[in-house]
């Protein structure tokens, strides 16, 4: 089982104007057993599938879905998941299978858990076992 560990370093940054303070920012990294790391999106369902899908060989592509109108989906050979967002939730669907799934889970272990149900299910990479680097 391939493993992968979560670092997140926390900043204060300018709010970009003068009437904004100092706010506080989280930034995350994942690192693969491979030495290779990855700054990722947020802490949550699409941003670690698609940084994982995208290590294991899948490619973020847009295709056309109507005069003008194009889709992002994620591609390796003729393979194609399409993700699709609605609020606070994601779907992703390939071919005749689909996940619907919230984007946050409050409890790491739950979202390490569908990220890797995802990615079994439609991706069909491996799980990855997935942890909380400590400093």
């Amino acid at each position: 089982m391939p493993r992968a560990a979560i670092s997140s370093k926390a900043f204060l940054i300018e709010g970009g104007c003068n009437a904004c303070g100092m706010q506080n920012t989280e930034t995350f990294t994942i690192h693969f057993e491979d030495q290779r790391s990855a700054v990722l999106d947020h802490f949550d369902v699409p941003s670690l599938v698609q940084t994982i899908a995208q290590k294991n060989g899948w490619r973020e592509t847009a295709i056309p879905v109507g005069i003008g109108e194009e889709e992002i989906v994620l591609k390796r050979a003729d393979a194609v998941v399409k993700p699709r967002f609605l609020g606070d939730q994601i779907i992703y669907q390939a071919g005749d299978q689909r996940i619907q799934t919230k984007q946050l889970f409050d409890d790491n272990n739950e979202l390490f858990e569908q990220v890797n149900n995802i990615l079994v299910q439609l991706f069909k990479i491996e799980p990855y076992e997935m942890r909380i680097a400590v400093d």
